[in-house]
């Protein structure tokens, strides 16, 4: 398996440390793993761009379940305060 296939099952930490990586080794003096880092790259690069907007939508999606889990919260509260104090008129 190249290394290109294994971009996409990598973690954020392992993609970004496999950036760093390429991008301190394209800086180096010439050699394959030169030629390789700079290759390697903007596929890297292309891959980082994608996981931070899979990442936003799935952060959105996250907040707004939230945020509707919170308000059905906030409105069994309030009917269970009013339930209560019609048992106290009662």
């Amino acid at each position: 398996m190249t290394i290109e296939d294994r971009i996409p099952e990598m973690t954020d930490k392992e993609l970004d440390n496999l950036h760093a990586n390429a991008t301190r080794l394209s800086t180096a003096t010439a050699s394959k793993q030169q030629a390789e880092a700079v290759r390697l790259l903007p596929i890297i690069e292309a891959a980082m761009v994608t996981r931070k907007a899979e990442n936003s939508v799935a952060l959105a999606e996250k907040k707004k379940v939230r945020q509707q889990s919170m308000a059905e919260a906030r409105v069994r509260k309030a009917n269970a305060r009013k339930a209560a104090a019609a048992e106290k008129i009662a």
